[in-house]
């Protein structure tokens, strides 16, 4: 039975905490562990993409406790760490990436002492992409005038997650914010959303008629104008 994309959405947020990886902290008394990162499966071998924003969690090792405990950066003018909503019923703190670099981010007990920390590293973003998020998409093709061509069948769900890219052309971590630019006079695509449809976070979902659908997505914190033009062929 194959799930519709909604519903494969959601089993991957039940199995989401399940794919991501701790990592101890320097003085293996804290394991760190990325969550909430924008993608299926947090890692801090993964990078934050510049502006990108990250949860996240701890853990004690060999019995050390983390009650009161709270994380700071060493660098907040290029990583910032803000308290942020529990997970799970666990603590959560939110994590911005301001500038590329490596970054320590400390665990600190209600005195002051700092307890553990580990690194985090932080890369400039060079490109935006869509990510097909159903099987049923080709592409990505070239086609002139675009950054990416996709084909998709008319009149059948399909959906993608737009998301940055470091050197490389490697995606990365982060959760990040988009503008959605269509061309007065074409084909709406936003026109065809469906439900779950989230643009403003990077989640495309919809089902197209037969028609040909030009739209590009904007890195909405980035002064460059990081951007990805594509073009949608429904047929």
């Amino acid at each position: 039975m194959r799930l519709m994309p909604e519903l494969a959405c959601l089993s991957l947020l039940i199995t989401l905490a399940a794919c991501n990886e701790s990592q101890p902290g320097v003085n293996e008394r804290i394991a760190f562990t990325p969550t909430n990162c924008g993608q299926i499966g947090c890692d801090l071998d993964d990078s934050i993409g510049v502006y990108g924003k990250i949860n996240f969690q701890i853990d004690g090792l060999d019995g050390q406790s983390t009650a009161g405990l709270d994380l700071a950066s060493r660098d907040p003018s290029r990583l910032t760490v803000e308290p942020a909503e529990d997970i799970g019923g666990a603590p959560s703190w939110e994590l911005t990436a301001l500038g590329a670099g490596v970054v320590q981010v400390a665990a600190i007990d209600p005195g002051g002492t700092e307890i553990d920390f580990v690194e985090v590293a932080i890369q400039d973003l060079v490109a935006l992409t869509l990510q097909p998020y159903t099987s049923n998409i080709v592409g990505p093709a070239e086609e002139q005038g675009y950054d990416e061509a996709y084909t998709v069948n008319a009149n059948e769900p399909v959906a993608w997650n737009v998301r940055p890219l470091i050197a490389g052309d490697v995606t990365t971590m982060g959760r990040f914010m988009f503008e959605t630019v269509t061309i007065a006079g074409e084909p709406d695509v936003t026109d065809f959303e469906l439900g779950t449809s989230d643009r403003p976070n990077g989640y495309l979902y919809v089902d197209l008629p037969a028609g040909d659908y030009p739209v590009e997505f904007q890195l909405s914190d980035d002064p460059d104008n990081l951007y990805v033009s594509a073009i949608i062929h429904s047929i």
